[in-house]
C-alpha cells in the first residue's frame, strides 16, 4: 500500500478506508450467509460487491442468487427478502466484528452482472451449436 504525506505531515493512503471497510465487510458478509444466517432464502446469495459511503454511515451490498432457477427473479427476489429479513443481525455482527462506532446501515441491491454474463454465454453457446449444425 503506497502512503503518501500532506503537507501537514500526515499519512494520506492512496486506499481510501471506506474501500478497506466495504472489503471487510464483503468478507465478513459472504462469512456470515454461509455459516450464522439460518434463513433458507440466503441459501445460494453471492455478495459480489460492496459500496460504503466516506463517512462510513452507509453501505450498499450487491449481490446475486443463484440455484435451481439460474438466477430467475422469483429467486432473486427471495434472496433479498431473507437479506432484508436477517439485516438488524447481520449490521450488528458487522459493527461487532470490524470494532466500528457505528454500523453502516446496509442497504442491499441486486447485481445483475452474473446473470447477464450467463445469459451472454448461453447466447455463444446456442450460436456455436448452430454453427455446428450448419456445418455438418
Amino acid at each position: 500500500m503506497n502512503v503518501k504525506r500532506d503537507e501537514f505531515g500526515k499519512k494520506n493512503f492512496q486506499y481510501p478506508r471506506s474501500a478497506r471497510v466495504a472489503e471487510r465487510i464483503q468478507a465478513e458478509l459472504a462469512s456470515m450467509l454461509i455459516r450464522e444466517v439460518k434463513d433458507p432464502r440466503v441459501r445460494n446469495v453471492v455478495i459480489t460487491k460492496v459500496e460504503v459511503t466516506p463517512d462510513l454511515r452507509a453501505a450498499t451490498v450487491y449481490f446475486s442468487r443463484f440455484g435451481e432457477g439460474k438466477g430467475s427473479e422469483a429467486e432473486i427476489e427471495e434472496g433479498r427478502e431473507g437479506l432484508e429479513r436477517a439485516k438488524g443481525f447481520l449490521k450488528r455482527m458487522v459493527a461487532s466484528r470490524l470494532q466500528l462506532k457505528r454500523a453502516p446501515g446496509l442497504e442491499f441491491r441486486v447485481d445483475l452482472g452474473l446473470s447477464y454474463a450467463d445469459h451472454i454465454d448461453h447466447l455463444l453457446h446456442d450460436l456455436e451449436e448452430n454453427r455446428k449444425g450448419e456445418e455438418s
